[in-house]
């Protein structure tokens, strides 16, 4: 499918209400943490997110957005150190709790995974809205399924900036189909495969892309890992890590993702 059809999978209206609701909001250790729900436009309207900022008091500064993206658990507090840890080098962090479930029915896997990348564009959308954001700073870091799905968005978000796409996949339905293998697993892979990595990739932008794999990753196979590393043009490097597939907490590639978010998006 050409990448001008793909991208209609993903269309909303972008002066749709978010429809924001704070339900905690906290400080400490340099930084604020807001709890909020917010809409993705097609029915999911209170997905769990957290946004997390620099406190500076009396500050006007406007700070670069970076969405982190979680796994296939939606598990937002796995990453919220390091989101922490981001935002006090003057960001605006969001992670949103979006998970990854197949169910071994196409259309309705497909229509979740429309969802799934339609719930992180609204997460730009409702951190570049804010007033202490400056959008011409965006940064994006995905997890494994949320690897999938920045590889998706970096074909429809000119907006981004830098993208970290870590333990990725060229090829995310073939992991689906692994999880609740369909009767019909051929008509299965036939639906999913639109939300494979390589033509969005592919698309050219002024963005910078960091890609990171375990070295003993047994989930993503290294001719998936080369496949996804070849398809990205444009400004892109490749980290291995002496380690498996979460790369979520595993120092080094922790330390390389805030370094080239510090470099992209002109961090303190």
């Amino acid at each position: 499918m050409p990448i001008a059809e793909l991208k209609k999978l993903y269309n909303y209206d972008k002066s749709s209400t978010l429809n924001a609701q704070l339900t905690d909001r906290r400080s400490g250790d340099g930084v604020i943490l807001e709890d909020i729900t917010y809409s993705d436009t097609r029915g999911n309207d209170e997905i769990p997110a957290y946004v997390v900022s620099a406190d500076i008091p009396g500050d006007t500064l406007r700070m670069p957005a970076i969405v982190l993206a979680t796994g296939p658990d939606g598990n937002r507090d796995k990453l919220l150190d390091e989101a922490t840890a981001i935002a006090r080098m003057k960001a605006l962090v969001m992670i949103a709790s979006v998970p990854v479930k197949p169910t071994g029915d196409p259309s309705a896997d497909a229509k979740m995974m429309a969802a799934a990348v339609l719930a992180q564009r609204r997460a730009f959308d409702l951190l570049i809205r804010r007033t202490d954001c400056d959008g011409s700073r965006v940064g994006y870091v995905g997890h494994h399924s949320g690897a999938a799905l920045g590889a998706v968005l970096l074909g429809l978000e000119t907006r981004i900036t830098g993208a970290v796409l870590a333990s990725g996949t060229s090829r995310f339905s073939r992991w689906m189909v692994k999880q609740k293998v369909p009767q019909d697993w051929h008509a299965y892979l036939d639906s999913l495969s639109r939300f494979d990595a390589a033509p969005y990739v592919a698309a050219g932008g002024k963005r910078s892309v960091l890609l990171q794999f375990g070295k003993t990753d047994a989930v993503v196979p290294e001719a998936e890992r080369a496949e996804l590393t070849a398809a990205v043009a444009g400004s892109k490097q490749r980290k291995d890590y002496d380690t498996g597939h979460d790369l979520a907490a595993f120092p080094a590639a922790t330390a390389d993702r805030s370094a080239f978010l510090k470099q992209v998006l002109r961090l303190s």
